[in-house]
């Protein structure tokens, strides 16, 4: 089932378009990393989605009703941009005072639930303004969970963190994905750590959907890989299959035959030399996830 589905999604400020045409398909069940440059889109497609701004043109959709659906809305937590947290309160109170708000029944027992699951419940006394970023981000996601939403919108959640708050916050979101099932949509631009969460991906270049892709598809770009050309690419594929028992591999529309079984290249050009297949180029393919990515949104610049 899509749990975000938008079709032509498009912002534009004056003259310049912030979301153009976007098609994003979000499925339940997904922790879905949206990656881009400062100031791909990011924010504003977040926005778009929980009803923030309204689409200069499209439609956005969630669990199959459009976003401005009361029914829709009571299903969305958002967490967008810095939690909205009042400093001098504790975060206790914080949560009391939106749950009261929100006009929740038997708020208090939600309060109580939240903070154990933010791991926020040794500290609910402690004011806000003592609280470190870390804290302060749980507990912005604490706020998105009043209600007891089916999807999280969370936009840079990790942003400024330390390696302890980014640990925190990525065992917390896996937590609630696996435990609650809920649907998880999380913008940032630090590639590592959504590498480490997400089941799927967005890439925003210049407010258009550059690619949507699997994290098992993925994986499987950027798997490393021998790649090889000869004279007679077929004849060679049928001869290193059968000597080298290879169960990973895959030929190219241009000739191209990619072995991702671990081989000895020196051993695969004995063997062809040996048939009389000519090598025209062999080499080993290498390609982290953060160059992928990069390639992906226009460029090595920073994200």
């Amino acid at each position: 089932m899509a749990v975000i589905q938008t079709a032509d999604l498009s912002k534009r400020y004056g003259d310049q378009w912030a979301v153009e045409h976007l098609n994003l398909q979000v499925e339940q069940g997904d922790i879905y990393g949206f990656i881009g440059r400062n100031g791909a889109g990011k924010s504003t497609t977040l926005k778009l989605l929980c009803g923030l701004a309204r689409p200069t043109q499209g439609e956005a959709f969630i669990f199959e009703r459009p976003v401005y659906d009361p029914v829709a809305r009571r299903r969305i937590g958002a967490l967008i941009e810095q939690p909205g947290l009042y400093p001098d309160l504790s975060g206790r109170e914080n949560l009391r005072l939106y749950a009261l708000l929100l006009g929740l029944d038997s708020p208090e027992r939600q309060v109580d639930e939240i903070l154990a699951t933010v791991g926020l419940l040794a500290t609910e006394k402690k004011p806000v303004k003592q609280y470190s970023m870390g804290m302060k981000q749980r507990l912005g996601v604490g706020l998105a969970l009043l209600g007891g939403p089916d999807l999280l919108l969370l936009d840079e959640p990790i942003n400024g963190l330390d390696p302890e708050g980014i640990r925190e916050m990525r065992e917390l979101l896996l937590r609630l994905n696996r435990e609650r099932g809920l649907t998880i949509l999380v913008s940032s631009h630090i590639l590592g750590e959504l590498s480490k969460i997400a089941t799927r991906y967005g890439i925003i270049q210049k407010g258009k959907m550059a690619e949507q892709i699997t994290a098992d598809e993925l994986a499987q770009k950027c798997a490393d890989y021998l790649y090889l050309r000869t004279n007679e690419p077929q004849k060679a594929a049928a001869l290193l299959e059968r000597k080298f028992r290879l169960s990973r591999w895959e030929m190219q529309p241009e000739g191209e035959m990619r072995i991702y079984d671990t081989i000895d290249a020196r051993a695969v050009g004995q063997a062809l030399a040996e048939a009389g297949v000519a090598v025209e180029e062999m080499g080993l393919h290498r390609q982290d996830l953060e160059s992928y990515f990069l390639s992906r949104m226009g460029g090595a610049e920073h994200v």
